[in-house]
């Protein structure tokens, strides 16, 4: 009779075990996706930092824009 009135205790149901496995993944992702914004914000900081000084040593720079052609003005000559 002791089960009857609460004398054995079980351990958690399997709702309860699938509701917390969710849960962590849940929190998991979260913390993933927090992190992947994160270094999508240094990275675009970083470019923002650093890409005047990459554009101005970049081998196209370097080319010079002397080896394109200048458009000439409508109607003009040569």
């Amino acid at each position: 009779m002791a089960g009857l009135f609460g004398g054995g205790k079980r351990g958690p149901t399997q709702a309860e075990k699938d509701a917390q496995a969710a849960q962590a993944r849940s929190e998991e992702r979260a913390t993933a996706q927090e992190r992947t914004e994160m270094q999508g914000a240094q990275a675009r900081r970083r470019l923002r930092r650093t890409g005047g000084m990459r554009l101005l040593f970049s081998p196209a720079r370097q080319e010079g824009a002397g080896d394109i052609p200048r458009a000439t003005k409508l109607g003009g000559g040569q």
